[in-house]
């Protein structure tokens, strides 16, 4: 068993667009987070709200890259790990063509 060594967290408060989200698909698509959010410590956790502003569907966001997405409206906020050594987050949207407004509230980084 391999030993854990103890990370330390540290929350930063941010509460900002991030991106505009609109794809003529309906694939997995990336958001590099040190460009969106200006950070270049190591980025361990997001938290998120989303709102569609056009279309019918809803963004899929997936934690840690896997592969159960958080398919609910974006009216609350969201927790999401992100994959140790990727610094990006993962979506795809249910429908083509659908725009959606995404905003951090605040992430975790490595102290």
């Amino acid at each position: 068993m391999p030993l854990r060594r103890k990370v330390r967290l540290r929350p930063e408060p941010c509460n900002k667009k991030i991106a505009d989200i609109s794809e003529a698909d309906t694939s997995k698509h990336y958001l590099g987070l040190e460009a969106a959010l200006g950070e270049t410590r190591k980025i361990v956790m997001v938290i998120l709200q989303w709102w569609r502003t056009l279309g019918t569907g809803f963004l899929r966001v997936y934690p840690n890259e896997g592969t159960k997405s958080t398919d609910v409206e974006g009216a609350y906020a969201h927790s999401v790990m992100i994959k140790d050594g990727t610094q990006r987050l993962q979506y795809s949207q249910s429908a083509a063509n659908n725009q959606f407004e995404l905003w951090c509230i605040g992430y975790y980084v490595e102290a």
